[in-house]
């Protein structure tokens, strides 16, 4: 009688257990994957919550700090006509930007403004910081100085480039 050749199971089962080990293997490094994606995200939202407190700080110190560098200007009078007239003008040089206090200045004549000039040594020409008008608070492009003078002149109505009319109030930049 002959053998019939039958197949190995040897083999077969071989390559059976030889795919699990490959899944098992694939699982584990999804697993590992998923493990570093969450610490990752961890570190991500700590490094977010230090970053705001950073920024929270670095507000509360520009706000404890803003008077600091703020610069108070009385301008002087040019005109007789307006020696009862107080002008004072806060500035922020880190800022460029500032506020102007007015006490007993008349009204402008009809046809005319008050308009308000910062005196920049670097600049071609007086630079406009707007009519006085009911705000007093003015900003303008960085300036070559922290400590630049200021103007104000009677113009006619409107906001002009360059002045035009007289220079009523006055002070000279700070070298």
């Amino acid at each position: 009688m002959e053998k019939v050749a039958q197949p190995n199971n040897d083999a077969r089962g071989a390559t059976s257990r030889i795919i699990p080990a490959f899944a098992w293997l694939a699982y584990a490094i999804a697993a590992c994957l998923m493990v570093l994606s969450l610490t990752q995200a961890r570190q991500i939202a700590g490094l977010k919550s230090q970053l705001l407190a950073a920024q929270a700080d670095a507000t509360r110190l520009s706000k404890s700090n803003a008077l600091a560098g703020l610069r108070l200007e009385t301008l002087e009078a040019r005109d007789a006509a307006y020696a009862s007239s107080k002008i004072m003008v806060a500035w922020d040089p880190y800022r460029y930007r500032g506020v102007v206090e007015l006490q007993n200045l008349p009204a402008p004549p009809a046809g005319h403004d008050y308009q308000l000039w910062v005196l920049d040594p670097g600049a071609e020409a007086p630079i406009s910081a707007g009519l006085l008008t009911d705000s007093r608070f003015f900003a303008v492009r960085p300036t070559s100085t922290p400590s630049p003078g200021f103007a104000i002149s009677l113009e006619l109505d409107g906001d002009q480039a360059e002045p035009t009319g007289p220079i009523l109030f006055a002070v000279a930049p700070v070298p």
